[in-house]
C-alpha cells in the first residue's frame, strides 16, 4: 500500500465508464485508489455532468472546456488549447505533488515554469496525429479540413512529451513510437475490467456493438452489412447493437438477416455479448486499443476483425484477422457454425488474468513515482 499523493487530470468525465477513454481512465483511478494513493481529480466537463461516483476516490475539481472558435487560431491543437484552464493551473500550483495527465489533450501546462520541475506522467491513449489523419480520410468538407489541420498541429506538438518524466503508452507499437521523444516510455495496457464467462454453448448470431452515433462506428457497421450481406441469413443473423443509430444505418438494416438493437440497456448488451457465437469488428482508423474488442475476449465466441482493431498487440493471438472484404466474408462462413475450442477459451482466460489485472498493472505508476522522485 502507498500513502503517496497524486493529481490526475482527465480529458473528460470518466464516469459512467461507457466508452473506451472513460473506461481506461475510470478503472485506472479506481485501481490507484485501491493501491492507497491519495488522489485529487481534475476533470474537464463538457456534457457528461458532474458525477458523485468520482468522490469515492478523492477530491474532485471540475473545469469547463472552452470550445471558442478562436482556439482554432492557436498554434496548439484544438484538443489541447480548449482544455488550457488557468483555474486548473491555479489548483495544481497549490502543492508540489506528482501529476498524471490523461491524454495529450491535457498536457498544455507541461512547459509552464511551475509544472516543468514537477514529477509528471502523460498517459497516451493514441498516436493522435495518425488518428486525426484517418478521421480526415473519412470526413467531408469542413470536417476534413479541420481534422487535417488538427493532425498537422498534433504532430508538431508531440515534442512537448520530451518535457514529461514518463510516457505511459497503451500498446507496444505506440511505446516504440513515443520513445523518440522520451526514453522513459512505458507500456501500460488498457485499464479495464473484463468479465470472463464460463464455457457455454452460444447462440447462432454474429454481433457488432459500439456507440453508433460515432461516425467511425456507424461506418464500421455499414461496412459489415455490405461485406457480410451474402453470408448471413435468418438462421445466423448479424445483430448490430449500440447507442443512437442514425437514419442511414436504420435504413440499411431493413432486411431479414440484419437486426438493429438501438440503445440496449447495460444488461441487454452484456447478454448479447455473452451469448454471441461470433463477434465481428471493423475499423478504418488505427488507434489506441479498441476496448470493445477487449470486452469480448472473455466470452466463448470467435472474434473476426481487421488489423486496425488491434495493431501489433498480443491480442492478435486470439483473433481471426482479415482486411480484404471478400476474405473477411469467406472466413465468416468458415467459422460461423464452429465454436471455439475449450483449449482456446482457457488460453484467453489465462491471458486476460495476466495482462488485464488492473490493480497489478497500475503498480507501474507506483514504480515510476518511486524511481523518479
Amino acid at each position: 500500500m502507498s500513502n503517496q499523493k497524486l493529481h490526475i487530470v482527465t480529458l473528460d468525465v470518466p464516469f459512467p465508464a461507457d466508452y473506451g477513454g472513460a473506461i481506461d481512465m475510470y478503472f485506472r483511478i479506481k485501481a490507484l485508489h485501491e493501491l492507497g494513493l491519495e488522489l485529487t481529480l481534475h476533470v474537464f466537463e463538457y456534457g457528461r455532468g458532474q458525477q458523485k461516483e468520482l468522490e469515492k476516490f478523492g477530491k474532485v475539481h471540475y473545469y469547463k472546456r472552452s470550445r471558442s472558435f478562436f482556439h482554432l487560431l492557436s498554434k496548439r491543437p484544438f484538443i489541447v488549447q480548449s482544455r488550457l484552464s488557468y483555474e486548473l493551473l491555479k489548483e495544481l500550483r497549490k502543492d508540489s505533488h506528482p501529476i498524471l495527465f490523461e491524454g495529450l489533450h491535457t498536457s498544455g501546462f507541461l512547459e509552464h515554469v511551475d509544472i516543468a520541475q514537477r514529477l509528471t506522467m502523460v498517459r497516451m491513449h493514441n498516436i493522435e496525429h495518425a488518428y486525426y489523419n484517418e478521421l480526415a480520410a473519412n470526413a467531408r468538407f469542413f470536417k476534413r479540413l479541420f481534422f487535417k489541420w488538427e493532425a498537422r498541429k498534433l504532430k508538431n506538438y508531440e515534442n512537448i512529451l520530451s518535457k514529461t518524466k514518463a510516457i505511459l503508452a497503451i500498446k507496444a507499437s505506440d511505446q516504440d513510437y513515443y520513445r523518440k521523444y522520451n526514453t522513459s516510455t512505458f507500456l501500460l495496457l488498457a485499464s479495464v475490467q473484463i468479465p470472463i464467462q464460463t464455457a457455454t454453448k452460444n447462440l447462432p448470431y454474429a454481433l457488432f456493438h459500439g456507440n453508433l452515433s460515432v461516425p467511425e462506428n456507424e461506418n464500421a457497421a455499414l461496412w459489415l452489412i455490405q461485406t457480410l450481406n451474402k453470408v448471413i441469413n435468418s438462421e445466423f443473423p448479424l445483430i448490430i447493437a449500440g447507442k443512437n443509430p442514425g437514419k442511414r444505418l436504420q435504413q440499411d438494416v431493413n432486411q431479414l438477416s440484419v437486426k438493429l438493437i438501438p440503445n440496449p440497456t447495460e444488461n441487454e448488451l452484456n447478454e448479447l455479448i455473452a451469448n454471441a457465437q461470433l463477434h465481428v469488428f471493423y475499423s478504418s482508423v488505427p488507434s489506441g486499443m479498441k476496448l470493445k474488442l477487449l470486452n469480448v475476449l472473455g466470452t466463448y465466441g470467435h472474434i473476426l476483425c481487421n488489423n486496425n482493431m488491434i495493431g501489433n498487440s498480443e491480442i492478435v493471438d486470439f483473433c481471426i484477422i482479415e482486411n480484404d472484404p471478400e476474405l473477411f466474408a469467406k472466413r465468416f462462413s468458415e467459422i460461423m457454425n464452429h465454436p471455439i475450442s475449450l483449449t482456446d477459451f482457457e488460453a484467453r482466460q489465462t491471458f486476460l488474468n495476466k495482462a488485464f489485472n488492473v490493480t497489478e498493472s497500475c503498480k507501474l505508476i507506483l514504480t515510476v513515482l518511486n524511481d523518479k522522485q
